[in-house]
């Protein structure tokens, strides 16, 4: 069984004017984690989507800062930002058909150096300059020492032979 969560890498950056967003997809990625932890003693596989630059209308709407506001004098950025996401952005085509081979058959080149192994993964990263973030905050270190730590901690390894009974 499966559990698949879609965040994005405002959860890992700060990509400002957008704190109460980013909050809400940080907790949702820190809700993965630890439902990754809980539930795997039941053979539950918790997968979250990092994404990245993906085509939408999120900046369908036109925003504009208060004459008064704090960030008045950087005007400009502030519009800039609101349409930034979309520069550069991944086809949703694209992003759909990637995500659902990584979920189903895991990563290349993986898949293919060891079938053998468990494709599926705690996070999948994709779209525009996902690659980029992984790599600058060390999304490639091994992630998994944590919940194993928290597993054995509270001893949820008993859970999975609870199941049977």
């Amino acid at each position: 069984m499966l559990v698949l969560t879609a965040s994005l890498f405002v959860k890992i950056i700060p990509y400002v004017f957008g704190s109460v967003y980013n909050a809400s997809k940080a907790a949702l990625h820190s809700f993965s984690d630890t439902l990754r932890v809980e539930l795997a003693p039941f053979g539950v596989n918790v997968t979250t989507v990092i994404t990245g630059g993906v085509q939408s209308r999120i900046a369908r709407t036109q925003r504009t800062l208060q004459p008064n506001s704090l960030y008045t004098p950087i005007e400009d950025e502030y519009a800039r930002r609101v349409t930034h996401s979309q520069d550069g952005a991944m086809p949703n085509a694209a992003y759909a058909r990637s995500v659902v081979t990584q979920v189903l058959y895991g990563s290349a080149p993986w898949r293919w150096l060891w079938p053998w192994a468990k494709g599926r993964k705690s996070w999948i990263w994709e779209g525009n300059k996902s690659w980029l973030i992984w790599l600058l905050c060390g999304g490639w270190a091994w992630t998994g020492l944590f919940h194993r730590a928290m597993s054995r901690m509270f001893k949820l390894y008993k859970l999975k032979n609870a199941i049977g009974k």
